[in-house]
């Protein structure tokens, strides 16, 4: 009996990995909706993508969040836009565990194919596009006959000018750590993250109309502009912002009822699980548990399979009760670091500098501490997709769909994500290149649910889900005069009478929480 060595079983199947050198882009198998980064990765309305942007870009993100259908999304576009099937090879290093096998030769292999059998079949190749997927999976350079996947990426950059390589992994790490072995540096590639899908993605999947003409929210006045949120936080003046905030708000008014009752069933799925199907679920009741159980499942095996590359991290199975001890916390409370390290039987350091950041590199939990408090000594626990929350603790939609006491305490964890998201977007709009930090303030009565900084200026946002209002709104005003903040935000959620969907009253902003969602 033989057996193809891993070389060659990826040559023998490069063709069937890239149909569309022979048939062109309708072999190319998408879902029905397209993923919401491809907008501003593809950048289809502009002349270059975000992938020609640098020679050398990496998609990071944990399983299921979509980076493969991106890389199949933009090859189909580009296809259909009049470039050159040939111009495009995609490798997947998951599709076939031989192909992880002597991983550095059977890359060199398929690439020599790639330039001698099919780049020569266009009028003019360029520039050129080598997508490898999961490049965490292939062989480990520790062996001492294999290379790793960085040598033999560094050898095409050098060998074509022309050649543009993305790769995918699970985390930032992982990609980091191969490139500096090859010397790569730093400003010689970019990593973007990939995380589960928004509100208003899941929105407009179920109401495609509402993403057309002007019935489309978008975030970019408030992220850019003379009505924008740095412009008031700059000047002190709230008018236009207010202005902005309300004409965006004006679009979809009339479909509010609409959207305000799918705020639930987002909350319930998260946007892992509400991608990952086939078509659009307009009720979390329609879900099979089954759902549920495949991403608690997707998540363990990430821990197993990705946590082992981080060499700080001695005992996995730690991770994965830290995350379901969020799951059961959602950011309620603080968690006293002291009370970790006994739970887990560890100092605090290996919480501080292991276990969080492995949690955080892999966009399933992010840690976060008390504003302005250089020695913290508890921490709030946010999973980022509340489907997993649900998956951790009921395994299934019911409950959240019948217990309002649930469905606010997913309301928190989802606005704590799409805050992170909110202050990403502020920042990149402004030409920053830091990854948000979100903070949490103690108040003399109450709490400042989530604090983000805009050129050093803290903006507190507070959350009202529920009444009595007062609640979250005198923190909010505590905050403003002891940081002499020019303002604050508070969410109100659909129980929260106010007579005005957008009001402003002494320095504090009050907005309806789906319409927050809808702008990060």
């Amino acid at each position: 009996m033989s057996f193809d060595a891993g070389g060659d079983a990826l040559l023998r199947a490069l063709g069937e990995h890239n149909p569309w050198w022979d048939s062109g882009a309708d072999t190319i198998e998408l879902p029905a909706r397209t993923k919401s980064d491809f907008y501003h990765l593809a950048r289809p309305d502009q002349p270059d993508s975000q992938f020609e942007d640098q020679r050398l870009l990496g998609l990071v993100g944990r399983r299921g969040v979509g980076k493969t259908t991106l890389i199949k999304q933009f090859i189909h576009h580009s296809i259909d836009q009049g470039a050159a099937p040939e111009q495009f090879c995609y490798i997947p290093f998951d599709a076939d565990p031989l192909y992880q096998l002597r991983s550095d030769e059977g890359l060199r292999q398929a690439i020599r194919y790639y330039e001698s059998r099919i780049l020569g079949r266009a009028d003019d190749p360029t520039p050129q596009f080598v997508f490898l997927d999961d490049v965490h999976l292939v062989e480990h350079p520790s062996k001492p006959t294999v290379e790793g996947w960085g040598t033999p990426v560094a050898d095409m950059l050098a060998a074509r000018p022309e050649r543009h390589i993305v790769v995918t992994a699970n985390a930032g790490i992982q990609i980091d750590r191969e490139l500096d072995r090859v010397d790569i540096a730093d400003s010689d590639y970019a990593t973007q993250p990939i995380l589960p899908e928004k509100f208003r993605d899941y929105i407009y999947t179920l109401y495609p109309e509402l993403e057309d003409g002007d019935t489309r929210v978008s975030p970019t006045p408030i992220r850019e502009g003379e009505g924008s949120l740095p412009k008031a936080l700059d000047s002190g003046n709230l008018d236009n912002l207010v202005a902005t905030l309300q004409a965006q708000y004006d679009r979809v008014a009339d479909v509010e009822r609409r959207i305000q009752s799918q705020v639930v069933h987002y909350l319930a799925m998260g946007g892992t699980i509400s991608y990952a199907l086939d078509g659009p679920v307009e009720s979390a009741a329609a879900l099979d548990a089954s759902a549920y159980t495949e991403l608690r499942e997707d998540v363990r095996d990430a821990l197993y399979q990705d946590v082992p590359g981080f060499d700080s991290v001695q005992t996995i199975a730690d991770l994965e009760r830290l995350c379901a001890l969020a799951a059961r916390n959602h950011g309620a409370e603080p968690v006293r670091y002291q009370r970790l390290a006994d739970l887990f039987d560890v100092d605090r350091r290996t919480l501080t500098d292991s276990y969080l950041p492995a949690l955080e590199e892999l966009y399933l939990l992010t840690g976060v501490t008390e504003y302005d408090n250089s020695r913290p000594r508890s921490v709030r626990l946010y999973l980022r997709d509340t489907g997993l929350v649900t998956a951790l603790t009921d395994g299934g939609a019911e409950t959240v769909l019948r217990d309002f006491d649930r469905e606010a305490a997913l309301a928190r964890v989802a606005a704590f994500d799409h805050t992170m998201r909110f202050a990403y977007g502020i920042d990149a709009a402004q030409g920053g290149e830091s990854t948000p930090a979100v903070s949490f303030w103690r108040a003399r009565d109450g709490t400042v649910d989530f604090v983000f900084e805009v050129d050093g200026t803290p903006v507190p946002v507070g959350l009202a889900y529920r009444p009595p209002m007062d609640e979250a709104t005198a923190p909010i005003r505590e905050f403003v005069d002891s940081y002499n903040a020019p303002f604050g935000i508070v969410l109100t959620g659909d129980t929260v009478s106010d007579d005005r969907a957008i009001a402003v009253e002494d320095g504090v902003i009050h907005l309806p929480y789906w319409f927050y969602l809808m702008l990060c």
